[in-house]
């Protein structure tokens, strides 16, 4: 069974809590429903804010620049993309010696206790810094992961099974034990880990920006040809061998949105979803930390599973939700596509969102305190 998020966030709570970063996390396998072929890989299940981390989280929030009205027009289709596509492209672009990353991720899994079953959030956050100079060192930070009850029904489930330290894990039936172990509860980050280099090839600074370069990025088509030509080419060294077709390569290329790249190729690839029938925009939306947001859908009539609890094939609905004025990706959100013994259909399962300080910014990192360097 391909090992999932959780699967590998649980080895961080084993393991001395070894941290790790999205990229070296990698995406959620996202199986088909048996007999459906099989799916290209989603981005990385990714997980929400905890109440310990709303409190720092919220802080930060910034009021996006407000967008033109047609870009969140309802029952509009793709044309609303592509309205933001032609907003997009009249920024300037970016300025600034880093590009920072903040990353708040959740991740909802079903746990036991002293008779007592219900739901905790596995949480953790993680920074990245990369400088345009490739002179300039880069900085991670990796917090390690947290968890606690996810709902006040749950934190009094927590409290009737007398309050444990730890919890176990509810895993589906023929789950190894060694892959459903005892997990500590706690709300707060007891650890952390940083790696400040240079030219970092292997840890959590190894290839931030999923095996390719800042310049590589940086030198994205902004013409919807040669964007495609790009994709193709990436497909053809990477992704062919993996048994994926181009035109599901393409469809994940809403990756590119959560990435360091010009707003001319940013609306390069907004263009490019739009004409998909694979991307489906749904409308005005709100990321977890409360932005405003325009919601799509970029796997449109693709059904994909993840486990919980003892179900192993719950449905999922995945949402990207964009930032109106620069389609920027505001957060990833997974809710469950239909209901399983612990979780409702529509309830939110995981979610990745990108804080209001990610972007360029003219600061340098900061070494941590209290932050083990690797």
């Amino acid at each position: 069974m391909t090992r999932n998020v959780e699967d590998r966030l649980r080895d961080a709570f084993t393991a001395g809590a070894e941290l790790v970063s999205p990229e070296s996390l990698g995406p959620v396998a996202v199986r088909p429903r048996r007999g459906l072929r099989g799916l290209p890989v989603l981005a990385a299940a990714a997980v929400a804010v905890i109440l310990a981390v709303v409190a720092l989280v919220s802080k930060e929030i910034a009021v996006p620049t407000p967008p033109s009205p047609s870009v969140l027009a309802p029952s509009d289709g793709n044309e609303a993309l592509r309205r933001l596509a032609a907003q997009v492209a009249r920024l300037p672009d970016d300025r600034g010696a880093y590009w920072r990353r903040s990353l708040v991720n959740d991740h909802l899994i079903r746990v036991q206790a002293g008779g007592r079953t219900f739901n905790a959030w596995v949480s953790s956050r993680t920074e990245l810094w990369l400088p345009r100079d490739s002179k300039d060192p880069v900085q991670t930070q990796n917090g390690e992961p947290v968890l606690r009850p996810a709902t006040p029904a749950d934190e009094r489930a927590w409290q009737a099974a007398g309050s444990p330290v730890t919890v176990q894990r509810v895993c589906a039936p023929g789950t190894k034990a060694a892959d459903c172990v005892k997990l500590p509860i706690r709300a707060e980050t007891r650890d952390c880990q940083y790696t400040h280099e240079v030219t970092p090839d292997h840890g959590p600074g190894a290839h931030p920006l999923g095996g390719y370069t800042l310049a590589e990025i940086s030198a994205l088509p902004a013409d919807d040809k040669g964007l495609r030509e790009w994709l193709r080419a990436r497909w053809e060294s990477r992704e062919a061998k993996t048994g994926q077709e181009l035109e599901e390569a393409i469809a994940d290329s809403h990756f590119l949105l959560a990435m360091p790249i010009r707003p001319a190729a940013r609306a390069a690839v907004l263009r490019l979803l739009a004409d998909l029938p694979t991307t489906s925009v749904r409308g005005p939306a709100k990321d977890p930390l409360g932005r405003g947001g325009l919601a799509v859908d970029f796997n449109k009539d693709i059904k994909s599973f993840r486990e919980f609890g003892e179900d192993d094939e719950v449905t999922e609905d995945h949402t990207t939700i964009l930032n109106p004025s620069t389609g920027e990706i505001l957060a990833k959100v997974t809710k469950a596509g239909e209901s399983t013994v612990g979780l409702s259909k529509g309830e939110i399962a995981a979610s990745e969102v990108w804080t209001s300080v990610t972007g360029w910014t003219d600061e340098r990192p900061k070494r941590p305190g209290n932050c083990r360097r690797l």
